[in-house]
């Protein structure tokens, strides 16, 4: 037998999985748009829970500015493409492994980039928002569930998008009529409704002008945690124990908090939830 034959490289999942779940993972495909914070690891662990094909998304290369939280990023990687490093990971772990790769999500090539494609996971940069309203509607009309975790301050957040369930705009209260930077705040307040960092600080420290956000590498890879194995229940048809959009989930370690929410919300109006706080710092970044 090849030694690494997925048989043996997958081997310990044995008993949280069955074996004929272990192969059909071999066959399953995930979209993992963005190769930084926590695509990056997103993508990694999916391959290391024997996903056989990943698409990933990418035109950035890593800076230095990159080190405290994408673990693609090393003295040795400073300057090359996020994907290149991240794809030569990928098959570094399992060289059966099929791995599609894309600079950008655009209009032109997003129905391709989803092709065969059984979840989708948003790790896209938070400042992008055209590109991330293109890859939602295209999953949606192709009966994709997206799953977005987010790393904020020690905590995480976790949405999950079903194909027939409210759509993103719905639920983020996003439209054309808004700006950029109108978009991007309303996405921040539906990210985290609750704001469980309150407890400690006043705001995740969102720069608009800088596009940049203060992060903890550990909160990146909670999110990964979080995220990858959702879609790893998605792809084996096991029913998680959280409740799809218009439902949202808020983890804080340092606030030792834990918060369901439940958003109303309806296209052009900011969601409105049992409890909402994240506006005023997002607004004020």
């Amino acid at each position: 037998m090849d030694q690494f034959d997925r048989n043996i490289l997958f081997s310990r999942m044995i008993g949280l999985v069955s074996q004929p779940e272990l192969d059909a993972l071999a066959g399953k495909r995930v979209a993992v748009p963005g190769c930084g914070g926590t695509g990056f690891t997103y993508a990694e662990c999916l391959a290391r829970m024997g996903v056989g094909g990943i698409n990933i998304a990418d035109a950035d290369t890593f800076g230095p500015e990159n080190m405290n939280r994408q673990f693609g990023c090393t003295v040795d990687t400073i300057g090359l493409k996020k994907s290149q490093v991240l794809s030569e990971r990928l098959k570094a772990i399992n060289p059966a492994i099929d791995v599609q790769v894309v600079d950008f999500l655009t209009e032109d090539n997003v129905d391709e980039y989803l092709e065969g494609v059984d979840v989708v996971c948003d790790t896209l940069d938070f400042f992008v928002a055209t590109p991330r309203r293109l890859l939602y509607k295209a999953a949606r009309a192709k009966g994709i569930t997206v799953i977005i975790c987010c790393p904020v301050a020690f905590g995480v957040t976790a949405h999950v998008f079903e194909h027939d369930g409210i759509t993103f705009e719905s639920f983020f209260g996003i439209n054309d009529a808004q700006s950029e930077t109108e978009q991007l705040v309303r996405f921040g307040q539906g990210l985290t409704p609750s704001s469980l960092f309150k407890a400690y600080t006043e705001s995740p420290s969102l720069d608009f002008e800088a596009k940049s956000v203060a992060s903890l590498s550990a909160s990146c890879l909670m999110a990964t945690s979080f995220g990858s194995m959702l879609a790893l229940m998605k792809l084996l048809n096991i029913e998680p124990g959280l409740k799809p959009a218009p439902y949202s989930y808020e983890f804080d370690l340092r606030a030792g908090a834990f918060k369901e929410n439940l958003t109303e919300a309806s296209a052009g109006e900011a969601g409105a939830t049992e409890s909402s706080g994240y506006a005023a710092s997002v607004g004020s970044a």
